[in-house]
């Protein structure tokens, strides 16, 4: 088991506010943090809606960062991206050379998921990507606060907690993710 400090570097994964009749791409981006409090910088990219491109396109925009080589964690907003465009965590994780952890605060529906997915072209990919990431994991990183679910590659349980619970200042979304989140969303309003 890895031991990490709580200043390490993360980037947080979110993609924007998207309409799926009229947005063909939508905007992703990376916020990268030293641990919970210092912002270190952001990166974009662009991927289509519910393509089938965006674990190349993420890792390729890490890759192509000048913060690439000091990132500890990869954190992403769950392991969908512009509606169905599905991450694979495994394959991130080996292009990048980088752990991930994907969180959301409401368990997925993997049965309803599986329906919208019948809807788009290789839907049995799509659906295989998404069981390979493995069932989310209801994690509570101190009793005060509510739940997160988690699916991760290349950590320990017990390593997601604690670099979840570094990460996090208020509320349960770690800071990396919460920011991406609020500069994705800002793009689009």
């Amino acid at each position: 088991m890895h031991q990490f400090k709580k200043g390490i570097k993360i980037i947080g994964i979110a993609c924007s506010s998207f309409n799926r009749t009229k947005d063909q791409e939508v905007a992703v981006i990376g916020a990268i943090y030293r641990g919970a409090s210092l912002f270190e910088g952001m990166i974009k990219t662009a991927v289509q809606v519910d393509g089938e491109e965006a674990t190349d396109k993420i890792a390729d925009m890490i890759k192509n960062s000048t913060h690439w080589q000091q990132l500890k964690v990869i954190m992403t907003r769950g392991v969908t991206i512009a509606g169905f465009n599905c991450l694979s965590l495994k394959q991130l994780s080996e292009l990048t050379s980088l752990p991930v952890i994907s969180i959301v605060d409401r368990k997925p529906d993997m049965d309803s998921i599986k329906s919208a997915l019948q809807n788009l072209p290789n839907s049995k990919e799509r659906f295989q990507i998404l069981e390979e990431n493995g069932l989310p994991i209801q994690m509570i990183s101190s009793p005060e606060k509510e739940p997160v679910f988690v699916q991760f590659y290349s950590l320990t349980e017990e390593e997601v907690k604690q670099i979840i619970t570094n990460a996090t200042i208020v509320g349960r979304i770690p800071e990396p993710l919460r920011v991406a989140r609020l500069i994705a969303v800002g793009l689009t309003d």
